[in-house]
């Protein structure tokens, strides 16, 4: 048990530096998200937990759907454009293998994170610094600003809850084949909360 509270603190604080570095490298404030975005973060470290615990055949799956995941909240919790969501996944998520990299170079080998807990806690803690970086550059102005409607496709909205359908559908496809229910139910479930607010908001514009 006390292991996978540490895990699960651990890989909190470095899931709030990637949604920390998305959001507000593209000057949108972390904290009006916040409960949602812990919401996700959990549930995906949940799962990963189980990947990595008890279920080696999804350790090549988990990364994949980690990023669409996260994808698809920026899309339906934040509301922004498909395609830009992706790329501030993609910018949250390489600013993080960037910090982790520098760290691995010059702290720690990636051997000792492996076989030793506590250097593997504190790497996932040092990567938390990011989030202060991020706050900071924030509160001083710096950041990307787009008008991102313009990459909004038309019936966006159709297109988001039909992807999010078919993803639920693909993972369906995936627990019957490897036989892993719990090992992928937390990302349906995450997928069916994207679907809710998707469909919600469409109704609210109608």
């Amino acid at each position: 048990m006390t292991h996978f509270l540490l895990f699960m603190l651990f890989s909190t604080i470095e899931g709030l530096s990637i949604y920390a570095v998305a959001l507000y490298v593209f000057r949108f404030d972390l904290k009006k998200y916040f409960w949602h975005s812990l919401l996700i973060i959990e549930i995906i470290n949940f799962q990963n937990y189980l990947t990595r615990e008890n279920i080696e055949s999804l350790s090549y799956i988990a990364p994949i759907v980690n990023l669409i995941i996260t994808a698809l909240f920026f899309s339906t919790i934040v509301r922004i454009p498909l395609i830009w969501s992706f790329l501030m996944t993609i910018v949250g998520y390489s600013a993080s293998i960037v910090i982790q990299a520098v760290f691995i170079n010059f702290l720690f080998s990636l051997e000792e994170i492996k076989t030793d807990p506590i250097k593997g806690y504190l790497f996932q803690l040092l990567t938390g610094i990011l989030i202060f970086i991020s706050l900071y550059l924030y509160r001083k102005g710096y950041g990307f600003t787009f008008d991102f409607e313009k990459l909004r496709f038309k019936r966006e909205h159709i297109i988001i809850i039909l992807l999010i359908v078919a993803f639920v559908v693909f993972l369906g496809i995936m627990m019957q084949l490897l036989d892993v229910f719990i090992g992928l139910v937390g990302f349906v479930i995450a997928l069916l909360i994207f679907l809710f607010y998707s469909i919600k908001k469409e109704a609210e514009e109608y």
